[in-house]
């Protein structure tokens, strides 16, 4: 593959963009790729080469990791974002007016800016979450979910590293922040051309995900050290939507949808509590390595009964 001579700084940063993309795809697309770049920044300047620059990455990263349009992992991701946009944003703000005696009780001795941004900053930006995810605003819904994504990695870093790394209170912090980097990190990988427009059954989608989701951080109870101790918590919250992801394997992507979206409410929490009740990693392994073995026998299974049936189907409809 040729790149054009776009000066020798262009011309280094557009290759090193392409290497992002796999091996084959530049034999096949690399021509066109740099063919179209050059016509696209002929006349531009730097700012118009940096842009279509930093497309063509993103997009090369996109097409290594699976996530384009076209790809299973995009159309599950597609589906994901406004059940998983809707359930975070519902967790974030009952979470918050269910706690809201906190609000004042800060405010009461400590009326700085910078408390007013501590206090006010997550359900702010979940507020305009929901709205954006109703609006179809996805620009705006991975703008929100990345400011609440960074407020959770911040709380994460910030606990682990006053508590010089103690994996408890690393975990109860990580119970509340996990989910947002994670909500984040899905949302961006979404496919833009494949997330839905702005329609009825789009709003009532989202807000029936945040309904979910602010029952589901309501039974979590975050700020309960002692919970939760029932097993039947853990199958309700963890084993539950975990083997609704399955259906992904069978081509069935809505209901593996809601399960990715549940997941990433639930399972922080739960494999926290886990590890705790279990009072240590080496009491965790006796119970947990069968538990993944059985997991992941039923998904291989799942998988190939989902494949000779699709198969089959083929077989009988010629």
């Amino acid at each position: 593959m040729s790149t054009p001579a776009i000066g020798a700084a262009p011309s280094a940063v557009l290759r090193a963009a392409l290497q992002l993309y796999p091996a084959r795809y530049r034999r096949e697309r690399g021509e066109e790729l740099a063919e179209v770049f050059a016509d696209t920044t002929a006349a531009g300047g730097r700012l118009a080469v940096a842009r279509e620059v930093l497309g063509l990455a993103v997009y090369g990263l996109r097409v290594r990791l699976g996530l384009t349009g076209a790809s299973a992992a995009g159309r599950l991701l597609a589906l994901v974002a406004p059940m998983l946009a809707g359930a975070v944003a519902g967790a974030m703000l009952l979470a918050w007016l269910t706690t809201s005696y906190r609000v004042t009780n800060r405010l009461s001795w400590d009326d700085s800016y910078g408390a007013y941004a501590e206090l006010f900053s997550r359900p702010v930006a979940a507020a305009l979450l929901l709205v954006a995810v109703l609006l179809g605003r996805w620009a705006a819904v991975r703008g929100s979910a990345l400011i609440l994504g960074a407020v959770g990695l911040y709380d994460l870093v910030a606990a682990a590293w006053d508590s010089s790394f103690d994996l408890w209170w690393s975990g109860y912090i990580g119970m509340a922040s996990l989910p947002l980097v994670v909500a984040a990190l899905l949302l961006v990988a979404a496919p833009t051309d494949l997330l839905p427009r702005p329609t009825w059954r789009t709003g009532a989608l989202a807000l029936a995900s945040a309904a979910v989701g602010g029952l589901l951080a309501v039974a979590q109870s975050w700020d309960d050290t002692t919970f939760p101790r029932d097993l039947g918590w853990f199958v309700v919250m963890l084993v539950a939507p975990l083997l609704l992801t399955f259906a992904g394997l069978r081509g069935r992507v809505v209901p593996a949808a809601a399960g990715v979206a549940m997941l990433v409410l639930t399972g922080p929490g739960c494999l926290f509590n886990i590890w705790r009740e279990s009072r240590g990693v080496s009491h965790l392994l006796p119970a947990a390595a069968p538990t993944v073995v059985v997991l992941a026998l039923l998904a291989v299974a799942v998988h190939r009964f989902g494949r000779r049936a699709a198969v089959a189907a083929v077989h009988g409809s010629v």
